[in-house]
């Protein structure tokens, strides 16, 4: 695990909740979802702005935090969930990284993506 005080910044993980449609299907229910706090280092790797449809500035940004909070509860974090950190709301992209030492599991490594506009 990564010592806490190298992960400054605490964010905002949000898990969406689930309902069923009117065809049976289980579908995604941000009405529903809950949030978990989790210490982070987070950093912009690139940026670039759409201007070709609309006015869009997109950012990936990469948001490293222990496998465990300190408590010794097991992180969650899926591609499904969005990430809230200063004002700014990103969604996951794909699923956490796992960056192991020769013995155990590190910490996670998990790309984030920002539009606005």
């Amino acid at each position: 695990m990564i010592d806490e005080s190298l992960l400054p910044h605490l964010v905002d993980v949000e898990h969406p909740g689930s309902k069923t449609d009117r065809y049976g299907n289980k579908v995604v229910d941000w009405s529903t979802s809950t949030h978990a706090e989790v210490a982070a280092w987070l950093q912009q790797n690139t940026g670039a702005e759409d201007t070709d449809q609309r006015s869009a500035q997109i950012g990936e940004w990469l948001m490293v935090c222990n496998p465990a909070d300190t408590s010794g509860r097991a992180l969650t974090v899926h591609g499904a969930d969005r990430v809230h950190w200063q004002g700014l709301d990103f969604e996951v992209i794909g699923p956490p990284g796992p960056a192991h030492t020769p013995v155990e599991l590190h910490h996670y490594e998990i790309r984030l993506k920002s539009v606005e506009g």
